[in-house]
């Protein structure tokens, strides 16, 4: 039986960078150490961005008219 493998939430991810942040800004961090993760927390802020572009291209917005009445425009049409 194979396991899956879970796919981190943007949340997760956000929590994730908190926990490397504070790793690194750690005195205690051996410099090897805080490289490595240095390295993760781009790879994982990268993935993050790229999610945020993403949900940024869903994005709509209700925009009402002068008649009252209602369109919907992306996000980008602003």
């Amino acid at each position: 039986m194979s396991k899956k493998v879970k796919k981190n939430s943007f949340e997760d991810d956000i929590i994730k960078l908190t926990g490397i942040i504070e790793q690194i800004e750690d005195n205690q961090t051996p410099l090897d150490t805080a490289i490595s993760l240095y390295k993760e927390g781009i790879a994982t802020a990268t993935k993050c961005g790229e999610i945020l572009t993403q949900y940024e291209k869903e994005i709509h917005l209700l925009k009402q008219n002068a008649d009252s009445t209602f369109i919907l425009e992306h996000f980008g049409d602003l």
